[in-house]
């Protein structure tokens, strides 16, 4: 006996939307450090819920340094980033 295929829409419902959310959450969550650990690569994982809540992850340091590390790196930075300038203000200025 094989698994249904998942539609991949939009969950109208409130509650269950928030429900699958939480369940996969956590997959999620792991698949990011399973990634880190394996290939020794920096990971920053940032999910915000149907709700508003905040779900971060980050292999080294907070997730603020690792977006710094990009966005101060002109060979990780391969393409304009719109707003440059301020999202370096604010990321130095959670960091503070």
């Amino acid at each position: 006996m094989g698994r249904n295929k998942c539609v991949m829409e939009k969950i109208e419902d409130p509650t269950s939307r928030q429900r699958t959310y939480s369940k996969c959450k956590d997959s999620f969550v792991k698949k990011a450090k399973a990634l880190a650990t394996l290939c020794d690569t920096d990971v920053a994982f940032l999910m915000f819920s149907p709700t508003g809540q905040v779900t971060s992850y980050s292999s080294r340091g907070s997730v603020e340094d690792v977006m710094l590390r990009i966005v101060n790196n002109p060979v990780l930075n391969r393409g304009p980033i719109s707003n440059e300038q301020h999202l370096r203000q604010s990321l130095t200025q959670v960091k503070i």
